[in-house]
């Protein structure tokens, strides 16, 4: 990959990184657009990966509104995702998708919980089930003993 062709994948992803930011705070474009005193258009070329440059005072300001690290946004090495596909290397439909899955995997926890908690465990239902088996095997123990000594 040529060294433009390079810079222009890391602007994207720096894009793409602030659109997820954004969307996980809850803030729409035109919220983010306003607080940063820029064009609602300019922005969403930015997170969409149009090859808008973006300026380092701009990503300062826009890193402090996100409430994130300027390291985060940039990460040019990717040292955090380690390679593997993170939020941060994903486009909007890829996180849709993984959060759809997440969602999927909360209600199947939500159905096992719901499952378990039908079952009627007395609160210490380690003991009993202890002293019941305790119960159980002195009992084989004394028909052991009985009917050794009754022949």
């Amino acid at each position: 990959m040529e060294k433009d062709e390079s810079c222009l994948e890391e602007i994207r992803r720096i894009g793409l990184r602030i659109g997820y930011f954004r969307r996980v705070r809850n803030i729409t474009q035109a919220e983010l657009a306003e607080r940063l005193h820029i064009n609602k258009n300019y922005l969403s070329h930015i997170e969409c990966g149009a090859g808008k440059s973006i300026s380092l005072p701009m990503l300062i300001r826009v890193a402090r509104e996100l409430d994130v690290k300027l390291s985060v946004l940039v990460d040019l090495d990717d040292w955090f995702s380690d390679g593997e596909k993170t939020p941060m290397k994903m486009d909007f439909s890829e996180m849709k998708a993984m959060f759809r899955e997440m969602n999927k995997m909360n209600a199947d926890l939500d159905q096992m919980m719901k499952q378990l908690d039908s079952f009627d465990v007395a609160p210490d239902g380690d003991d009993e089930e202890e002293d019941g088996e305790q119960e159980a095997t002195e009992e084989i123990s004394s028909k052991k003993e009985t009917g050794a000594t009754g022949r």
